[in-house]
């Protein structure tokens, strides 16, 4: 896959000399080459048919009803407003399966920011959102809404921060690609035979399905991940709820690569049934560890000898595998979820772990949790998870970062203001001769309790702070501060931000909690809170923002308990979509 997206990436850097940012709007004149939001087309397919590779086509908010035929087609289509910005192909026959979107040879396409809707209709057989033959497919941050399946790739595929409400089927896959879901909402709602969340029916490919939640409260849902192939699975930090089995891994290749199912927490919703993992006679080693697996006949099921299954917990299981357990440190325990007595649709948002959970601190000790610490088992633990209780959080981002050149001492001064944390023991100083500099042990310069620092005068050198309390935890990067030397004389002295949405502060928060984020430039922004659902719930601010460090305090004093989404979304000059971003955060009462 990493391969595929350089080459997308080398196709649209070849093509950028070439390139056009044209745009559709309901309200344009529809005037080629619809260069501007005044002469914007009004029909997606006209607009894409008169594109060149490599253009970018942004999207006007609006319901456009009809579906798209791309051929041969190197495009960006961006939609201004995720949830605004709709295709919307019921009750229209697609070329292809009844499918929205339908990509043919060789395409390389990227969507952001839009929602594809295909409802099912008593006559649909088949019914996509979006099927690609013999092309790349990067999707982030859109919506898949009430579809029979909303992904049927036919060649490599990326999907992230997507939301799939109420659909049959999110991915299905059936030839020898490689295919990456991770960060996003699976609502699975079963209409057809295609009764699984995740499917690879055929020949092999390759499967990377990290740090989503898959859920259903469909009593004919059987299967939630059945993957056949043969050349690499990893399913890491997924919830996967109320599925008869949680994952089929059974590969029909000869390759013997390593499967990984790690930090997982799989559940039923009933009585006992089925099994949590299923893996067939495969031809390589098969690694389950730090899982979550409750309410199964059969809490692990396999065949193949070479598996590794250890550093699991089982709850409510009759039997933990259909062989002799091969770790020594399973547990058979119950793993104390925030609510424990009730496996129901409604307690779906409630599985983090108490704080004497044994599953804490009990996963693989060679796995550290986000805090440093030794693993937890389950979806909450490992370097994808989240914290699941108060903690000692981080400091909050340095602010008011500025540098003053002083002649007399031919010195820059550093200054920021001070964070206010009980635990702050001191800050970070990082420096470096490019933007956009990382955090990177080579590149700080100081360790100081002050809020002043100087240093000599360079050619150009960019500077951040962080701040660092007393067990270690570090604050996200401040904004960068640039000092140019452009004239033996002259001196220039500028604020560089960059565009970021930061996990909110307290997290999990009762009722209150802060969304900050960063903008590289005045922009309108849009935060937006999301149910478990993948419902709209609220739009907690709209409007324009000046750039630099931004936070706002939301209370949700009047929702339930539970994990609830929030995206930002940040338009720039001429309405144009410059950064989308989703992050979970977790509500307690």
């Amino acid at each position: 896959m990493i391969k595929n997206f350089i080459f997308t990436l080398l196709l649209f850097t070849s093509l950028s000399m070439f390139a056009e940012v044209r745009y559709v709007s309901k309200t344009g004149s529809s005037e080629a080459p619809y260069t501007s939001w005044k002469t914007a087309c009004d029909s997606l397919q006209k607009c894409f048919d008169y594109c060149n590779n490599g253009d970018t086509v942004y999207v006007d908010r609006g319901i456009y009803r009809e579906t798209i035929f791309l051929d041969n087609k190197v495009l960006a289509i961006i939609g201004v407003d995720t949830d605004e910005c709709i295709i919307d192909g019921t009750g229209i026959l697609g070329k292809v399966y009844n499918s929205v979107l339908f990509m043919q040879r060789n395409g390389n396409i990227v969507i952001k920011g839009i929602t594809l809707k295909k409802k099912k209709t008593s006559s649909d057989n088949f019914s996509d959102d979006y099927y690609n033959v013999d092309g790349s497919l990067d999707v982030n941050n859109c919506i898949f809404d009430t579809t029979l399946r909303a992904l049927n790739p036919d060649g490599n595929t990326k999907a992230n921060n997507c939301i799939y409400r109420n659909v049959n089927c999110a991915v299905s896959v059936m030839r020898d690609y490689k295919i990456s879901i991770s960060n996003s909402l699976i609502s699975l709602k079963i209409w057809y035979a295609y009764d699984a969340a995740i499917i690879n029916a055929v020949w092999s490919g390759s499967f990377k399905i990290n740090n989503n939640i898959i859920y259903t409260n469909d009593k004919y849902a059987s299967r939630c991940i059945d993957l056949c192939t043969s050349t690499g699975i990893s399913i890491k930090n997924n919830l996967i709820y109320g599925f008869e089995v949680g994952i089929v891994a059974a590969t029909i290749g000869e390759q013997p690569d390593t499967i990984e199912i790690i930090n997982n927490s799989i559940i039923y919703s009933n009585a006992p049934h089925s099994a949590g993992i299923y893996t067939g006679n495969l031809p390589g080693p098969v690694i389950i560890k730090n899982n979550i697996i409750s309410c199964f006949k059969i809490g692990i099921s396999f065949e193949n000898l070479q598996t590794y299954a250890d550093y699991n917990l089982f709850n409510n299981v009759t039997r933990v595998t259909n062989m002799p357990p091969i770790g020594e440190h399973n547990i058979v325990a119950d793993p104390m979820f925030n609510n424990d007595t009730t496996f129901s649709f409604d307690a779906i948002d409630n599985f983090r772990l108490q704080k004497f959970s044994p599953a804490i601190d009990a996963g693989d000790p060679s796995i550290l949790d986000v805090d440093g610490s030794r693993s937890d088992i389950g979806m909450f633990g490992g370097p994808g998870g989240i914290s699941y209780e108060y903690r000692d959080f981080a400091p909050k981002v340095v602010k008011q970062l500025k540098a003053v050149y002083e002649p007399a001492t031919n010195r820059v001064k550093v200054t920021w203001a001070p964070n206010t944390e009980a635990d702050l023991k001191e800050y970070y100083v990082y420096k470096d001769t490019a933007p956009i500099l990382t955090l990177d042990s080579t590149k700080r310069v100081a360790i100081i309790t002050d809020t002043l620092f100087y240093d000599t005068i360079e050619q150009k050198a960019y500077y951040r702070v962080t701040a660092v309390d007393n067990t270690g935890n570090q604050s996200y990067p401040s904004s960068e501060v640039i000092v140019r030397v452009t004239d033996i004389n002259e001196i220039s002295i500028t604020e560089n931000y960059e565009y970021a949405l930061y996990q909110n502060y307290p997290n999990p928060f009762n009722p209150t909690t802060t969304i900050s984020y960063s903008l590289k430039d005045d922009s309108e922004v849009r935060i937006k809170i999301y149910a478990i659902t993948g419902e709209l719930i609220r739009t907690i601010i709209e409007g324009n923002k000046s750039k630099g460090y931004n936070e706002t305090q939301i209370d949700l004093s009047n929702m339930a308990s539970g994990i609830y989404l929030y995206r930002l979304e940040v338009t720039g000059k001429g309405k144009i979509p410059v950064f989308n971003d989703l992050k979970k955060m977790v509500l307690v009462k």
